[in-house]
Formats: C-alpha cells, structure tokens, sequence
C-alpha cells in the first residue's frame, strides 16, 4: 500500500480511505479519549492493555520517572471520513547507551502482558501504519514492540507490510507463555479434568476454609469498594515478608487508583477476595476482557498457608466465569507449576523490531539492541551458574 505525502508529511500523512497523524501532546492526547474508548469497547478481541485508561495511567507514572521529558506520547491515529478508525498506542523514549542517544518508540509499558498493535477495524491497517513510520523515520531510530499478541500468520502479515515499507525488522517468540483454560461448565466439572489427588486436596482446603469462615467475594465494581487499594496492597507487604517478593499495587498505588477509577466504570476490572470478617486473607485483581477473563496479579496472607488461600480463588472465578457466560480464563504471562496443573494450553507471544536502512539507525540498534542483548545474556548465564 503506497501512501502520499499530506501538507506536512512530519504529521500527518494520506492514502484514502485513511489519513493518519501523530499525536505528540498531552493535551491532543487527553481530547481522544472519547474516540479510543469507543475503539476499544467495539475491538473484535478487546485488550484492557490497549485502552485508553491504561494508556494514561502508565504514561503520567512513566514521565514522572524519566526527567528532561525523555518521554513523549507518539499516537498514531487512522482517521476514516473524519472518525478515529484505529490507535496506535507508542511512547517516544529517548535513552543512552555507550554515549549514543537513541529514539526508540515503544508501548507505553511492560507491565502489560498482551499489546496489539493498531485499536480499531482490522489488520489492513498496518500496510499504511508502516508506511507512515517509513515516511516519517526522521522522528525515530528504532521501533521495539514487546508482547504482541498475534498468531503466526497475523507475524507474517506484519512482517510483509514492514519490508514493502523499506525498513528492517527481527522477531522472536518471547520467552513466558500465557496458559490458559476453556470454560466449560463451573468449577466442579473442570476439577475433573485434575488428578484425583489433586482433586482431594483442592477439595480439603476449601472445606478447611470454611471451617475458618473464610468466604469469597467477586468485586466487580473496585471502583466503589472503600479503601480496596489499600487493602490489596497490605497484603502484598505481607507477602513481600514471608518471600522478598516485589510489591506492585503498592509501588504503583496511584496508577492503580487510576486504572479503578477509569476502567472500573467501564466494566473492565474485577477483583476476587478471600476474607475472614474484615480480614483481607488473598486477593487476585483480574480483568474482563470480552467473553474471557485474565488473571493479572495476586497476593496472600501466608500465615493461611495450610489452606494455600490463592489456589481457593480460581474455582470461585471460574464459577463466576461459567455463570456469566466467559468462555476463557486466561492466566496471563508465566508458565508456573500450579497453572500447569490446570491446563497445558498456552498463548504465545511475540516481539517485533524495527529499524532503517541508514547507516545511523542500523549503529543505534547494534548498540542499544544487540549490545545489551549480549550483556543480558552473560548475565543471565552467570545467574544461572551461581544459582545451581
């Protein structure tokens, strides 16, 4: 698909039936929220990652964190007969390495474990997408975009687009699958599907659970439940405690009160709680995502451990899945022991790198790509010969 330069080809660029500029400006960023939130909640695969509440929340905490605004909004947006017809969600990142800068566009973070790469209508989009980066390379160095959920042939089909937009590329599955079950009837016909050990154990604790007066609760509206950051995040210190685990909605407690306050009016969040009375015991924050469920983060009191109170909320979520008629539960990124036992299912998921033909790009992604992919790499090995 061959595009042609609008009046200034820095912003926007035409190929009917799309036009397509750069929204590079807090402000432009803030007037589309209207439009993307309608591109996100008519998507065909709707991705909470990909919103425009997630957008904002993760870039406000990100530019706080990057001085000298090393960090910019770089949107693309593919406007039809003067609607938004699709978003391109990037970031504009400056970093160094070796003394050299480099421009890099990437998603807004890696906290999100699936991207996609246009909000809107379909795939033929990215013909255009790319072509509008390779008439605007001045603006960039190298394009990284991580997680991307896309199936081999949809890779194929982006991989095309890329070359006959005359620049270069490299992709690679990444490394952490996301297992992931049917729904197919609740909770007691699944367990079925598990080793009759298994079964007996699962069965037990919540027996035990009960004894306690432990119950669950699904909270579908976080956003009016009073102090439930709060909560979410005494648990993870609790958990920090027992295991040196990295907290997350208490490092990033603003972010999240801006991800409830956003997207939970939107029917995009849930939380499920295991409680005694008023004690919070475990909590899994998970999102709606269409007709599936994802499972993004959690936390316990390990002082329950006996009853192992994180493994008590997936049957209550998957009854809440079946009884509202979800079709999937996904766990998201990690292929840790006890999702195994549920399921050996996975989604895969890739990354795209992008660069140009000229001399300076191809030296900027040598130093910032392969250079630190290397450095990475002994690293990793290290690690892996100490911890044996």
């Amino acid at each position: 698909m061959r595009l042609h330069a609008g009046q200034d080809a820095s912003n926007e660029v035409s190929d009917a039936p799309y036009s397509i500029r750069a929204v590079t400006t807090v402000d432009e960023l803030a007037a589309l929220e209207q439009e993307w939130n309608r591109l996100s909640e008519s998507a065909r695969e709707p991705n909470v990652f990909m919103t425009y509440g997630w957008f904002r929340a993760w870039f406000q905490r990100r530019a706080e964190e990057l001085p000298n605004g090393d960090l910019k909004p770089h949107v693309l947006v593919l406007m039809r007969e003067n609607t938004a017809a699709g978003i391109m969600p990037f970031v504009l990142r400056v970093s160094t390495r070796m003394g050299m800068p480099i421009r890099r566009l990437e998603f807004v973070t890696n906290h999100a474990d699936y991207n996609d790469l246009i909000v809107g209508e379909s795939s033929e989009q990215m013909g255009a997408v790319f072509c509008f980066l390779a008439q605007t390379q001045e603006q960039w160095d190298a394009i990284y975009l991580r997680d991307l959920r896309v199936s081999a042939e949809e890779m194929t089909f982006i991989e095309n687009a890329v070359t006959q937009a005359g620049l270069l590329y490299r992709t690679k599955v990444e490394k952490d699958a996301c297992p992931y079950l049917h729904i197919e009837g609740d909770s007691e016909k699944l367990m079925m599907r598990l080793s009759g050990h298994v079964r007996r154990t699962l069965r037990g604790r919540m027996q035990r659970a009960a004894s306690q007066g432990l119950r669950i609760r699904i909270i579908e509206n976080p956003h009016i439940e009073p102090k439930l950051i709060e909560r979410l995040a005494a648990l993870e210190e609790i958990k920090q405690i027992h295991k040196s685990a990295d907290a997350f909605i208490g490092m990033y407690p603003e972010v999240f009160q801006s991800l409830f306050d956003s997207l939970g009016p939107q029917g995009w969040i849930y939380v499920a709680l295991l409680e005694r009375g008023e004690q919070a015991v475990a909590f899994q924050l998970g999102f709606r995502c269409g007709d599936k469920l994802w499972d993004y983060s959690k936390a316990y009191d390990r002082s329950f451990a006996s009853i192992a109170p994180g493994t008590l909320l997936l049957p209550a979520l998957l009854d809440y899945g079946f009884e509202h008629k979800f079709c999937e539960y996904d766990f998201l990124r990690g292929e840790e022991e006890y999702k195994k036992v549920w399921t050996d299912k996975v989604h895969h998921r890739h990354s795209l790198l992008i660069w140009q033909q000229n001399a300076a790009s191809r030296l900027r992604k040598l130093a910032y790509h392969d250079v630190g992919e290397w450095i990475n790499g002994i690293s990793l090995k290290k690690e892996h010969i100490v911890g044996r």
